[in-house]
């Protein structure tokens, strides 16, 4: 059996964790890109594409199976769901990740206390602009007004960093002061369980760089594409309510999805010193598990040994095919 998945994002965690678990591995990278898995062997066949699109017409190998990430979100939205070969995890979870107006009713549903979203012309306060997709922050900014909000969205059309599409699909919410967090569940239909295997924060540019300088001294506006991760520890006394938010979660899913959300998922939230705010899931791996290749303190006592989210995936594939159950974790 193959686990193969596209040359970006967290390509490197789940071909290693695949290998760890003895299966074979491919890597479909874009002309170009394949020298960062030449340098690192984890993949035992490099299939070099013109574009993602290209994954849509392909002829796949028998008992191949594929792990989506973000990149293929963001680059293919609504036809990565049209990838002709076994996916771990749901496709119709990946949709409902992609439409925020569907990504906020499941949160909603599952009495997730999420920010309040305003029209433009409702912004009275201070607001964070986003925009479809999974885009790592790219092209997000904060505005107080609708005169500010009109104003930026409009050079960022002339720049061409966002389409006209993009704009008027722009989600608003209010700007929560709080520390963010990422939770990393994955719900094992072998277990019939949601595990809790780390938490991640992102490293942001250039909103995290500007704490380094005061207010007085900067006129820089804030940009949130993100460029890397950070390890998280949580109070143990934040876990359960951690748990309760991966478990509801993965429970409404099943109603509105089902058989609901299967394998990797994530909550992006927020702790102020009253409340835990979610912004939104994903469906799938995040690449903050990366920093966990060798394990976390969470996936250690879970499992007694290094147990990254790639590896993770694949010891389910592997105990699924071993117990006949492949249909109960692909789609």
């Amino acid at each position: 059996m193959i686990i193969s998945t596209v040359g970006s994002h967290s390509a490197l965690q789940i071909l290693y964790g695949a290998k760890k678990e003895s299966f074979s591995t491919k890597v479909y990278c874009l002309k170009g890109k394949e020298q960062l898995y030449k340098r690192y062997p984890v993949a035992d066949q490099i299939i070099t594409v013109d574009s993602y699109s290209d994954l849509l017409e392909k002829k796949y190998e028998n008992e191949e199976i594929f792990v989506p990430h973000g990149s293929i979100i963001a680059t293919l939205g609504k036809r990565a769901l049209d990838i002709p070969i076994p996916m771990i995890g749901n496709r119709e979870g990946m949709y409902w990740e992609m439409i925020r107006e569907k990504n906020l009713e499941l949160l909603n549903k599952a009495n997730i206390r999420t920010p309040y979203t305003y029209k433009p012309e409702e912004i009275d306060k201070l607001c964070i602009v986003k925009f479809p997709g999974a885009k790592g922050g790219d092209g997000y900014f904060l505005c107080s007004s609708y005169q500010e909000f009109e104003e930026k969205i409009g050079e960022l059309i002339k720049e061409k960093k966002v389409s006209e599409e993009e704009a008027s699909n722009a989600q608003i919410q209010e700007y929560i002061v709080g520390v963010t967090m990422y939770p990393h569940y994955f719900y094992s239909p072998i277990y019939d369980r949601v595990e809790l295997l780390g938490i991640d924060r992102r490293y942001e540019t250039n909103v995290d760089a500007l704490g380094r300088l005061s207010q007085s001294h900067s006129k820089i506006s804030p940009t949130y594409t993100v460029v890397g991760n950070q390890p998280l520890i949580a109070r143990e006394s934040f876990l359960h309510k951690l748990l309760d938010y991966g478990d509801l979660l993965r429970e409404v899913s099943v109603d509105s999805f089902h058989p609901g959300l299967i394998g990797p998922y994530c909550i992006e939230m927020a702790l102020t010193d009253k409340e835990i705010v979610a912004f939104e899931f994903t469906s799938r791996i995040v690449a903050g598990t990366s920093l966990y290749i060798s394990g976390s303190l969470y996936s250690k006592i879970l499992f007694d040994e290094e147990m990254s989210m790639g590896r993770r995936i694949a010891r389910e594939i592997k105990l699924a095919k071993e117990q006949n159950r492949l249909d109960d974790i692909i789609s």
